[in-house]
């Protein structure tokens, strides 16, 4: 699920664009100025290149014209020009850049004009001042005209003034000429107009490929950043704070709430999460991850924090909350994730369990924190799928328990724990025929602990395993001290199927002890064939593969489902005390309902077993019900290892073991 709850999404594509045009902009008017600058530039080189090229043919033209116009004086006294001048002149007019020509005298007076032919006496006494100074500084006068028209290239002339000399090197006149040059100079500016546009454009690439290239950096930089803030902040399967923000925002709420504004703490994980890994695999368990987060963030206000605090825990802090607000969302939430969740055609149903605190202006972050997360196992241990609000009991219960996980690391350490045995009698011949092995667990006071609280506490730590292992070796090792057609019965917790090799582990204890597997017994319950069914069923065949028998415990208390009994074909069905402790206060019904559950089980081929038989009129009540075997204070406690042994040396039992 996406965090649009705490961030706005980005349009990247919008962003990508703003950050780059400054240097788009850039890049645009530098183009721009080269583009001006080359084309003024190449304005510049072409009126040199023409203005170089005039003068050079000005120069070339002049001298050659006045060394072939010999006699300029002889044209004014004529007033016509002589054959040969007139020969001279169309030659030149032939020159096909030569438009028109002036001749000026050594004093600067016209003495001939292509348009206007040989000037008259009475016309010359003006000297053209351009004449003059390029005779006073014996330098050329040149001066590019430039004309519209209708074309696209104008017309392109050059004015010059040319000193013409002796062969001698004395000044004999000057040489007006008026060159066309249009054709060189649209040569020329087409040539330049092409290098004019090919070196921006070339300077447009160099520039913006670095220009592109620094913004495309610039942006990989900015994903990269705004990406390592989102895996700094949030938790990239559900989109929820993590860990490490959810609590640094936690914190921080807790600095700034108002004086008098109350904080209300959910404490929510996944009931059975593992199964549900274990069973339909880990992408079936993350989508389901988003699945139950989609529905926290939904639940919560927009100012309100909701992070996962790892696997399938979560915290939602909600601000001004108060009792009603947060029995309101916790079960919006609670009825949301009860509802069925298909994910790639495969639907499942599971449930949560929440616990909640309304934390006080003098609470801490860690005290509100705390106190859910004790509403919160106290809400698992008392059934799951449900919420409880913390009460002051909780802590009472919690350094209970913490000190009950002491102890029992400490008795684990130290070979503190002991096996203790109760006997499992045959009602038809008075005997023992059997004894449960039971764990007890003593406290440093020296009173005994309730297998109620540690063996929860040691499933839950994972101490089970070795605390079970231990109960196994103990019963085996005091078995084999018994009478061979003694069977030895031992509890197996769920916990104890996880792992998935306890097949192997009793094969090698059997193995280890010479232990028939045929005088061993495994108790269980239904809570661990619903647990997770499969790995459970292949442990339960591969356990009677190897001959053990197996009983259900406690039947009647749960399901009591006839398809468990008849999938793993049980040995044996053991029927709970409390039906007798019911018939204590109604003998009729009670005694019914064990009837038929002893009928039933030998119906489908098992040994029935009652347990909590403790007084008298149980004895004589089950005597008419046709039971297999009785188990309960009226045959026998609990006891030690060598108290059981001279219970099985009791002369009456050797009677019954012998006859």
């Amino acid at each position: 699920m996406a965090a649009e709850k705490y961030y706005s999404t980005t349009d990247n594509e919008g962003s990508f664009l703003k950050r780059s045009q400054m240097p788009l902009l850039f890049v645009c008017m530098l183009t721009a100025l080269i583009l001006l600058g080359v084309h003024a530039s190449m304005d510049w080189a072409v009126r040199k290149t023409i203005l170089a090229k005039a003068e050079d043919a000005a120069m070339v033209w002049a001298s050659h014209f006045i060394a072939e116009l010999t006699e300029l004086d002889s044209i004014v006294e004529r007033g016509a020009l002589s054959a040969g001048q007139q020969e001279v002149v169309n030659s030149a007019i032939k020159y096909s850049e030569v438009h028109s020509f002036t001749v000026f005298d050594p004093e600067g007076r016209l003495i001939f004009s292509t348009d206007f032919g040989v000037a008259e006496k009475s016309s010359q006494g003006g000297q053209n001042d351009d004449a003059k100074r390029v005779l006073s500084l014996g330098t050329p006068l040149i001066e590019i005209i430039t004309r519209s028209t209708s074309s696209s290239d104008p017309s392109v002339f050059v004015q010059a003034m040319v000193p013409a000399v002796g062969a001698d090197g004395t000044p004999i006149g000057v040489v007006g000429l008026f060159l066309d040059k249009s054709k060189s100079a649209a040569v020329y500016t087409k040539v330049m107009t092409a290098f004019g546009w090919a070196i921006p454009v070339l300077c447009a690439v160099l520039y913006a490929m670095p220009a592109l290239a620094y913004v495309m950096k610039r942006e990989q930089a900015h994903a990269r950043t705004r990406r390592v803030a989102l895996l700094s902040r949030f938790d990239q399967l559900t989109g929820m704070l993590n860990r490490h923000t959810m609590t640094q925002e936690c914190r921080q709420l807790f600095v700034d709430r108002g004086g008098h504004e109350v904080v209300g703490i959910f404490f929510l994980d996944i009931d059975t999460f593992k199964s549900v890994n274990d069973e339909y695999g880990h992408e079936f368990g993350d989508a389901y991850l988003q699945f139950i987060s989609s529905i926290i963030l939904s639940n919560v206000g927009s100012r309100d924090l909701a992070g996962r605090m790892g696997g399938d825990e979560f915290v939602v802090a909600v601000r001004k909350a108060n009792t009603e607000m947060m029995q309101s969302i916790g079960q919006n939430i609670l009825r949301e994730a009860r509802a069925p969740f298909e994910y790639k055609g495969t639907t499942m149903q599971a449930s949560v369990s929440i616990g909640y605190y309304l934390a006080e202006r003098s609470d801490s972050k860690k005290d509100a924190l705390h106190a859910a997360d004790l509403a919160l196992y106290h809400a698992k241990s008392t059934g799951r799928n449900t919420m409880v609000e913390y009460f002051p009991e909780l802590d009472t219960a919690m350094i209970r328990r913490r000190e009950i996980e002491a102890r029992m690391r400490e008795a684990m350490a130290n070979a503190q724990f002991e096996a203790v045995f109760q006997p499992i009698t045959d009602p038809n011949k008075k005997t023992i025929v059997g004894f449960e092995a039971l764990l007890r667990l003593n406290g440093k006071d020296g009173e005994p602990i309730s297998p109620d609280e540690f063996i929860p506490i040691a499933e839950e730590t994972g101490m089970i395993q070795e605390i079970g292992s231990f109960v196994l070796r103990s019963a085996i090792t005091n078995a084999k001290t018994w009478p061979e057609h003694i069977f030895v019965s031992v509890n197996l917790s769920p916990a104890q199927f996880k792992q998935g090799d306890l097949v192997e582990q009793v094969s090698d204890i059997l193995n280890e002890f010479n232990f028939p597997a045929s005088r061993l017994e495994f108790e269980v319950t239904e809570g661990l064939l619903m647990a997770d069914e499969e790995r459970v069923s292949d442990q339960l065949v591969g356990l009677k593969q190897l001959g053990i028998s197996i009983a259900m415990d406690d039947f009647g208390t749960g399901y009591s489902s006839l398809g468990y009994l008849w999938k793993y074909d049980f040995d044996k069905l053991k029927i709970d005390r409390v039906f007798l402790e019911g018939f204590d206060f109604d003998k009729e019904r009670y005694s019914e309902i064990i009837e038929t559950i002893v009928i039933l089980g030998h119906k489908m081929g098992m040994k029935v077993t009652v347990e909590g038989v403790e007084t008298e009129s149980h004895y004589t009540m089950l005597d008419q019900l046709a039971c297999d075997q009785y188990q309960g204070f009226y045959f026998g406690k609990p006891m030690p290892a060598d108290q059981a042994r001279k219970a099985l040396a009791a002369p009456k039992q050797n009677d019954a073991a012998n006859g």
